[in-house]
């Protein structure tokens, strides 16, 4: 037991050297190992994974097509529901499954979905962290030793993570990062006061959950320990909620972007302009209805290969998400491709009266200028019949926020659509622990009409 977990302490040590300064490296460096994690990943699931071995020979494909991550898109897109009804057909051969860490996930639509990762991958995953860690440690002004708390859903995928590392390797005292963990089903008032207690350095937890959390601060103005950081992901955050804790608390706020799919996909840096992919780690496509590429800056469906994970294999994986590449290149000197911030998942798109398919993004920019909205929920029940819940300010007008928002929604989707708004303490989470801002009872998704194309 003892050799075992010396061994994964030299294996980590040796995956984290340069991790933090990788992202600064020139492009074509990182597209060297990109590549040459393309055809290592691609080689092997030939070899272990009945789906690739099947799917190529079928396609004619050979392992020397795949030179390059460009060469991903010569295999079909996959998405949840293929993962989700087989997943051993995704499942490499090489070793037995019990060997293997399972997470599951309830997805931000409450579909559950299992992914098998070795723990090769899961401290590579802990080493990749350092790549985001390095903006952290930097405002905190120390690298190990500080307080983390974790808001989350009981049994969250980043607890199953710690925790499987620590029972496999030897973490000192002093490099640890000392956690402490809550459940965002408990109430808020009680999380601020284990908060308080704990005086963390970095509060990490769902977007949505922070919009919970400081408009209840916001509120009642009750005393708070204030964390010199601020991390979220899974779930977006309110523009009006992030000028609150970056405004009146003096918090800064960032986001990564992560998935059990893909579990380092990018993150965002101090000058806050979008996400920095790890695209030698994952491989990005933003594709079309059709699954055909889109260029940079238009909006499409986030695909993502994970060259990491031989596990669980996926090469041009519906992710779920909208997002575009930016244009730009971030003045941080990063050499990463930049990625928008993830403004919905493609099941949510909101059909209107005429048809016409429309970015879940043009319902929430409604919200954005509204600065005592602290969350909502829409649910579209059919083209012309959209239900709304808003957690308010105690101080808002509920009768002029009332009949602002109706008026937007008219002016924007037509005179003939009805809204039914209501005020709420609390918006309803999902059984993984998400709130879902957009709900369309009506979607035609990207992925349907993708999946349909190909069968």
């Amino acid at each position: 037991m003892l050799i075992t977990r010396l061994y994964w302490n030299t294996y980590l040590a040796y995956q984290m050297i340069g991790q933090s300064r990788l992202p600064f490296k020139p492009l074509k460096t990182i597209k060297r190992l990109q590549a040459w994690r393309v055809r290592k990943m691609v080689a092997h699931a030939y070899r272990t994974v009945p789906y690739y071995r099947e799917t190529m020979d079928r396609l004619g494909l050979k392992v020397k097509d795949f030179q390059n991550a460009e060469d991903l898109a010569k295999l079909p897109l996959i998405g949840p529901s293929q993962l989700q009804s087989d997943l051993d057909y995704f499942t490499s051969t090489a070793q037995p499954i019990s060997r293997y860490l399972r997470l599951h996930t309830g997805g931000s639509t409450g579909d559950p979905r299992s992914v098998y990762h070795t723990p090769g991958a899961i401290f590579q995953n802990a080493a990749h962290g350092e790549r985001e860690r390095y903006i952290i440690t930097s405002l905190i002004g120390k690298q190990f030793g500080y307080r983390e708390t974790v808001i989350a859903s009981p049994n969250c995928t980043a607890h199953k993570l710690q925790a499987f590392c620590q029972s496999q390797a030897l973490f000192p005292d002093r490099l640890r990062i000392n956690r402490q963990y809550i459940s965002l089903m408990d109430p808020t008032e009680e999380n601020i006061r284990l908060i308080n207690h704990f005086q963390p350095d970095v509060i990490q937890s769902y977007g949505s959950y922070l919009g919970i959390l400081f408009s209840y601060l916001a509120d009642t103005g009750e005393s708070f320990h204030r964390p010199k950081v601020i991390t979220f992901s899974s779930d977006g955050l309110a523009d009006s909620v992030r000028q609150l804790i970056q405004g009146q608390f003096g918090i800064p706020v960032f986001s990564t972007y992560q998935a059990n799919e893909a579990l380092k996909l990018g993150f965002e840096c101090e000058n806050h302009l979008g996400l920095h992919l790890n695209v030698d780690l994952y491989p990005v496509r933003i594709v079309d209805a059709t699954g055909q590429d889109l260029p940079v800056g238009e909006t499409g469906e986030v695909v993502v290969s994970n060259l990491v994970n031989p596990a669980t294999v996926l090469l041009n994986y519906r992710l779920g998400d909208l997002a575009a590449f930016l244009p730009e290149k971030c003045l941080c000197g990063r050499s990463l491709p930049m990625l928008s911030f993830t403004p919905g998942r493609t099941d949510d798109l909101i059909t209107l009266p005429s048809g016409r398919i429309i970015h879940p993004q043009a319902v929430r920019t409604i919200f954005t200028v509204e600065e005592q909205v602290w969350q909502y929920q829409i649910v579209q029940h059919a083209n012309t019949r959209f239900g709304i819940k808003i957690v308010a300010s105690k101080v808002a007008d509920r009768q002029k926020l009332k009949e602002r928002v109706a008026a937007k929604f008219a002016e924007r989707f037509g005179s003939e659509v009805s809204t039914d708004i209501s005020f709420v303490d609390s918006i309803d989470r999902t059984a993984s622990g998400k709130s879902r801002p957009v709900i369309s009872m009506t979607q035609k998704s990207f992925s349907g009409l993708a999946e349909k194309r190909e069968s």
